[in-house]
């Protein structure tokens, strides 16, 4: 009882501890300093470095991801139902609101995230500004223990930061724990370069200080910041920040150059050489040689889909959100006739891919499915296809447990009933999610080991290092081909030569930069990638604007079945998407912070 007492007291501290956003230097009500919470005091957290560590578990359980840990107002649903590649079953899913248009400053899906990156950034600032005094404890925390902390907690604010940047462009900079009747604070947005070498830098910082750390147990410290870390994250940063959104060629759409405050939400000026930096600094991940990808097939599964029900997997995986034991990933998924076990067979599926998604995996010897000669066959269209394809997607005739999933219906005229998987009253794409799922387990009677959600893998260092590399050189420049041919590699797809010479074409830098774009949505698909990716390309407006159903007529012979695309929504895109707006009631506690272009109240008229 004193145990679950204590939890129960030290959850309410935190959150008493973290709360407020930038602007809410006036509100009282949110009591940010409260020196006591139930029977536990600030002096009491920073004075026990087992309630300090507490409170450090709690800043990376906050951090952000649409995996395993989706937000309730998804209903289920991941930040790949918010894009092309998928559909939320859930009509009333945020997913639903990104694709209808139906959202502004005011009720965006993500406007939590300003709210929940400020909060857990005020954690950060407040374990910082207490460090010198937590201490050691013999036989649990020694002082090098406590650096630890310190330096992932370094590490955490620069990923909130990131977050930020990613969302909205240039932010406010804290780095002092704001008092709630602070009336001096003004809040004003940092610019784009500012805030880019900011996080940065504060990655360098933690890396820096990971690297003289010995870790006595790498399974152990598995979750936690590392050196690989944080100059991955740093990276990334640097290749969202070189992209065309935020470093605008003159051939992309210019729509925000007018505006007076365009350096705050990206560089007002085009400059190759960023694409350079980001290039220097994904090297600098690979030049580790920590890191390579997973390779080892277990069971029937292939490789890749070993890694995805695999939870240790430090050699790809450079920064986990780890789940504890659960099966709900199935019952999340599936339909009903899998899953009539322990009352929980409610057929939710909370995750469609569309068929826009599965045309957009090659065939087998890299030939796209609608050229001459591919292998592509209009009646057995899922036969000869990239192995990642069956490993990510349910279709009509793919079997688990015993069961054959039938997504077909009946034509319009027959007496006889649709398959049984063919889902009618909801949105529908004739597909169901299958990554994350163990094929060789029976969900109804085996609880899986704890899923391990990548937020930052070694395919995606490789894949963005290939981009750069393509951006700067062009094909010419072989780091590019090598990059792309160890993740095509691993999926058993040709490599890029092989695949150009069998579609016949040129190896020019724009037909490399389509291969990538697509490499990516394959590689990636529902691991919240694509959401960003469309909007960093700037490609929303050709790929955001339909969704796609395969459309299965079986026969009354039972035996001879029809395929078709079938357009299921229309969906809405505007240039203003590319960022998400500052939530409007920030705006108005502070006028000083400028809202993104597009998103004022008087552009939306």
């Amino acid at each position: 009882m004193k145990i679950m007492k204590l939890k129960y007291i030290l959850s309410a501290l935190l959150l008493a501890l973290m709360a407020g956003a930038v602007c809410s230097c006036n509100d009282d009500s949110l009591s940010l300093d409260k020196e006591d919470v139930g029977d536990l005091t600030e002096d009491d957290v920073f004075g026990n470095p087992i309630y300090a560590k507490y409170f450090v578990n709690n800043i990376y359980f906050n951090i952000p991801d649409h995996g395993f840990q989706v937000a309730s107002s998804w209903n289920g649903a991941y930040l790949d139902c918010a894009t092309d590649n998928g559909e939320a079953r859930n009509l009333s899913s945020s997913a639903q609101s990104f694709n209808s248009g139906n959202w502004n400053a005011q009720n965006c899906p993500f406007r939590g995230a300003w709210s929940n990156d400020y909060a857990q950034i005020r954690a950060c600032n407040k374990f910082l500004a207490n460090y010198d005094r937590i201490p050691e404890l013999e036989g649990y925390m020694t002082r090098q223990d406590l650096e630890s902390l310190r330096a992932q907690v370094i590490f955490l604010r620069a990923v909130y930061y990131a977050d930020l940047l990613k969302n909205f462009g240039g932010v406010p900079i804290l780095e002092d724990v704001l008092k709630y009747n602070d009336n001096t604070y003004v809040p004003v947005r940092s610019t784009f370069k500012e805030t880019v070498e900011y996080v940065t830098g504060e990655f360098d910082t933690a890396a820096a200080l990971l690297r003289n750390i010995p870790i006595e147990s790498e399974s152990a410290y598995y979750g936690r910041a590392t050196e690989g870390a944080a100059l991955a994250f740093k990276a990334k940063v640097l290749a969202y920040a070189a992209s065309p959104l935020f470093n605008r060629p003159a051939s992309y759409p210019q729509y925000d150059s007018a505006d007076e405050n365009v350096a705050i939400w990206r560089y007002p000026d085009y400059d190759k050489e960023r694409w350079q930096v980001a290039a220097d600094a994904l090297k600098a991940v690979i030049d580790l040689n920590k890191y390579s990808l997973w390779t080892t097939a277990k069971g029937s599964k292939t490789a890749y889909e070993t890694y995805f029900v695999t939870r240790y997997t430090p050699n790809e995986t450079i920064m986990p959100k780890l789940a504890g034991p659960s099966i709900n990933i199935y019952y999340n998924n599936l339909p009903f006739d899998f899953l009539l076990v322990n009352g929980m067979g409610t057929p939710v599926c909370y995750n469609l891919p569309t068929h826009d998604l599965v045309e957009a995996y090659e065939m087998a010897n890299g030939m796209l499915i609608d050229q001459e000669g591919s292998g592509y066959r209009k009646l057995h269209p899922y036969f000869g296809r990239d192995p990642r394809f069956e490993s990510t997607i349910w279709h009509d005739e793919s079997r688990f447990c015993g069961i054959e999933f039938q997504t077909w219906r009946r034509d319009v005229t027959s007496s006889k009933a649709d398959g049984k998987d063919y889902i009618t009253g909801y949105s529908r794409t004739g597909y169901y999610l299958r990554k994350y799922m163990d094929v060789d387990l029976n969900p109804t009677t085996a609880v899986t080991l704890p899923n391990c959600y990548p937020i930052i893998r070694y395919a995606d260092i490789l894949l963005l290092y290939a981009e750069a590399l393509n951006e700067l050189n062009g094909p010419e420049d072989p780091g590019v081909a090598e990059a792309v041919n160890l993740v095509r590699s691993r999926a058993s797809m040709p490599d890029l030569q092989t695949t150009f010479a069998n579609r016949g074409w040129e190896m020019t830098q724009e037909n490399v930069r389509n291969l990538i774009v697509n490499e990516r949505r394959i590689e990636f698909a529902f691991e919240e990638q694509r959401f960003w990716d469309v909007r960093r390309w700037m490609i929303g407006d050709s790929t955001q604007k339909e969704a796609h159903e395969v459309d299965i007529i079986l026969g009354d012979d039972d035996v001879t079945k029809s395929y078709s695309s079938r357009l299921i929504e229309k969906r809405a895109w505007t240039d203003r998407m590319n960022l998400m707006p500052i939530p409007q009631a920030e705006i108005n506690r502070c006028p000083s912070l400028v809202q993104n272009w597009g998103w004022s109240p008087a552009s939306l008229k």
